[in-house]
């Protein structure tokens, strides 16, 4: 049996198109540690300008923006937690959980990473100087263990993923004809 010209074209469109699906998949274990790394950076920021230079949680927050790429989904994180402060009668709590909700769809964080990050929120600007340091470092150590796993996970499952979106259109492919 020979196939025509069409079916070796819908053949090849759908195999590149299930290759690049599993490819964009395996893209979120790539980008996970990568954004971790980026966070744990932007947290150090900000704990030195909240225990050494005495900056206000809106600048300190602002400062920690600007330490990442220009419209991240983590600058911005810290950007939306600063303008979210200047609304009257704002707390610092619920400018980050504010900021935290409208950048979770942008972020490639899991859910415990989310937590971790939800937690921070709950000390950060409400007490002293010193407990607001110690919480910052104790989010860094679960950042850094969270990224270990991240990186796990990466080795894990990148490869895998890629693979079965090709061979999900091989599959595909052998169905068809």
């Amino acid at each position: 049996m020979a196939l025509t010209q069409w079916q070796i074209v819908g053949a090849s469109i759908v195999m590149v198109g299930s290759a690049l699906y599993g490819r964009q998949f395996s893209l979120r274990f790539r980008a996970r540690p990568k954004e971790l790394r980026q966070l744990a950076a932007m947290l150090r920021s900000l704990r030195a300008d909240i225990s050494y230079q005495r900056l206000p949680l809106r600048e300190a927050f602002l400062h920690a923006s600007r330490q990442g790429q220009a419209g991240s989904a983590l600058s911005d994180l810290f950007r939306i937690a600063a303008e979210t402060l200047e609304h009257p009668g704002s707390t610092a709590y619920d400018a980050w959980q504010v900021a935290l909700q409208t950048q979770s769809t942008r972020l490639h964080l899991s859910a415990e990473d989310r937590q971790v990050l939800a937690n921070l929120g709950h000390t950060i600007g409400v007490t002293g100087v010193v407990e607001q340091t110690a919480q910052i470092d104790a989010t860094l150590a679960l950042l850094v263990d969270r990224e270990k796993d991240a990186m796990e996970e990466r080795a894990r499952y990148e490869r895998m993923y890629q693979t079965l979106g090709i061979l999900a259109g091989v599959l595909i492919v052998v169905m068809l004809i």
